[in-house]
């Protein structure tokens, strides 16, 4: 009895850490959305998609009881609404791994920002272009790290000379301790992360699609 109680004492502690942790994100979310000089419509449009991508990434940590997100599973959740229904347009290659909930969250968020950016400007804009996932974990280092890239290809033409609006400042800062670098080539975008895991790392689920 008294151990049940302590349970969820602890559970219930969790969730008042993770909801404050939420609410703070939402808030800097609607704070930076709002500041642009899209219409209405657009507003209201990356605003929903951001909240979407969120909750989703919620969704998956709650039903791990909060012991993390695999990375092939987020990433299939967030690329699914921009992806389009070819199959072969997407690649997701790499090992299990499992995404703590502070490295998840953020995690989501930045795919998100780079499906949609796909989706609108690069490989998913037209009937061609191709988006490749992957990623591969370094054992030899402690922690362990965590190389992941994204790289498209035969999408239009890319253009680096936009202003950088909230949403490049999410890819490139929003992971704690990540570093994240954006390459805007000739035959696409590439992007890559480094980011540092700790505790257990396995998902015990493959990536591939």
């Amino acid at each position: 009895m008294r151990e049940g109680e302590a349970r969820q004492r602890l559970l219930l502690g969790e969730l008042t850490h993770r909801v404050r942790n939420i609410l703070t994100v939402i808030q800097a979310m609607a704070r930076h959305t709002l500041r642009g000089d899209q219409t209405s419509t657009e507003l209201i449009e990356r605003f929903e998609g951001r909240l979407s991508a969120l909750a989703s990434t919620h969704t998956l940590l709650v039903e791990s009881e909060w012991k993390g997100a695999g990375l092939a599973e987020l990433a299939q959740q967030q690329l699914a609404p921009y992806a389009p229904q070819k199959t072969d347009r997407l690649q997701i290659t790499g090992q299990p791994v499992l995404l703590a909930a502070d490295i998840a969250t953020p995690f989501g968020l930045v795919l998100h920002e780079l499906a949609v950016n796909a989706a609108k400007h690069g490989a998913f804009a037209n009937r061609t272009g191709k988006v490749a996932l992957t990623w591969r974990v370094s054992a030899g280092t402690n922690p362990k790290l965590l190389h992941f890239e994204w790289k498209e290809a035969g999408g239009p033409a890319v253009k680096s000379s936009a202003p950088a609006g909230f949403g490049s400042t999410l890819i490139e800062s929003a992971i704690p301790n990540g570093q994240v670098k954006r390459e805007f080539r000739g035959e696409g975008v590439v992007c890559t992360i480094d980011v540092p895991l700790s505790g257990p790392t396995e998902s015990g689920r493959s990536g591939g699609t």
